[in-house]
């Protein structure tokens, strides 16, 4: 099955030449050649169409794409409008959405190398006051799991939290540490930390720790001035209040901007090794927890057969799944209008990104074959991250 949808795509991508809508043309590719996992050759005027057709076929608003393959970024290519009758290029940025979570853990892990912060610490230590004194927690003064929080459970999504919580101050629905469990809240709770304790905004800690040093030129986690006019998003979308509020306030759960371009070099680093000591980046590759869920909203102890076989876990930042062409790390970044996913192979030292502007409502997603026809990836586990364009719930 793997493979015939792997060569279906494949030819698709090669046969796709001509009868492109103009809006659906690349913009700002860069030219390069790469491999699949299983070494097969790609290159970008093939991924250039390909791109394309997927932009016409799910009524795309703008995508981003890029390969990161042995220590470089192979491939960049760019398609769509940022509104009508303005294509979209290579300074377009788009709602990263969930994305920034392993962007954040970069940043807490850099924080943890420099003594600032401990993995395996109760977080009240970094706080100026009890955890329970700030009015969002202050449910858990009557319940003392909640000293069992520590930098390293929450980046590994063990934190006990829900996923969001906005019916007033948040409770724990697990002890710390026990099981997985996905929340952007416990992401939510480590940036209080961080903020905290340096006394800075997390936005300006990324620009000086990781943006700035690895070239995310075009990425922050507050919609900035200077992205007005080349942000892909859904006009209706521009004055949700939650949106409008990241002007002022990042959300490091959800509110990253970027593009694919960056977002790679980012990946690169991932890969590489670069910028983190050996146990933080141990951290961020191996296994933290094992997962027992049929998919990424379910009870533990609910785990299908396809789950447990690709031994899903998670590590201090990411999604972790064992494949045949060894361990790789994902994550993804789905709301309504937008759809990004992130995969990075360890061994093959490959990587795949794409940022999305898509339809508000019912959508099918486009994730599976641009992955498989671009790096050969048909072992991502889209089907128990319940991938969908039309997801409600930030993921």
């Amino acid at each position: 099955m793997r493979r015939a949808l792997t060569t279906l795509v494949a030819a698709a991508v090669s046969a796709y030449a001509c009868g492109r809508n103009p809006r659906a043309e690349a913009a700002g590719s860069q030219a390069g050649l790469w491999r699949t996992l299983a070494g097969e050759p790609r290159q970008a005027a093939a991924a250039d169409s390909l791109i394309a057709r997927l932009l016409v076929e799910h009524r795309l608003q703008a995508i981003s794409v890029a390969v990161v393959q042995d220590g470089r970024v192979a491939y960049s290519g760019v398609a769509g409008e940022v509104e009508p009758g303005r294509r979209a290029d290579t300074s377009t940025v788009f709602r990263a959405a969930s994305l920034g979570k392993p962007v954040f853990a970069y940043l807490v892990l850099r924080l943890v190398d420099e003594g600032v912060l401990d993995l395996d610490s109760p977080i009240d230590t970094f706080l100026p006051r009890p955890l329970a004194e700030y009015e969002h927690y202050r449910a858990l003064a009557a319940d003392p799991r909640h000293r069992a929080l520590t930098v390293r459970r929450i980046l590994s999504q063990q934190s006990g939290l829900p996923n969001w919580y906005r019916q007033g101050p948040v409770p724990l629905l697990a002890e710390p540490g026990t099981r997985f469990g996905y929340s952007g809240e416990g992401y939510q709770l480590l940036q209080l930390v961080v903020e905290e304790r340096t006394g800075r905004t997390v936005n300006d800690l990324a620009r000086e720790k990781v943006f700035e040093p690895l070239g995310m030129a075009n990425t922050s986690f507050l919609w900035e001035r200077r992205f007005d006019g080349r942000f892909a998003i859904d006009p209706r979308l521009l004055q949700v209040p939650i949106l409008q509020q990241t002007r002022e306030r990042a959300v490091v759960a959800g509110s990253l901007l970027t593009n694919a371009a960056d977002y790679a070099r980012f990946l690169l680093a991932v890969l590489e090794g670069q910028g983190l000591s050996e146990t933080s980046r141990a951290a961020m590759l191996a296994p933290q927890v094992g997962i027992t869920s049929r998919s990424l909203f379910s009870p533990p102890g609910t785990a299908a057969d396809s789950a447990a076989s690709r031994r899903l876990a998670w590590t201090a930042g990411w999604g972790r799944m064992d494949s045949p062409r060894g361990p790789a790390l994902f994550h993804v970044g789905a709301e309504p209008g937008c759809e990004n996913y992130a995969v990075a192979f360890l061994d093959g030292r490959t990587a795949f990104v794409s940022v999305s502007t898509t339809p508000l409502g019912p959508g099918g997603t486009f994730t599976a074959p641009l992955v498989a026809a671009l790096i050969g990836d048909t072992y991502s586990p889209l089907d128990w991250l319940e991938y969908s364009s039309s997801a409600g719930e930030g993921r």
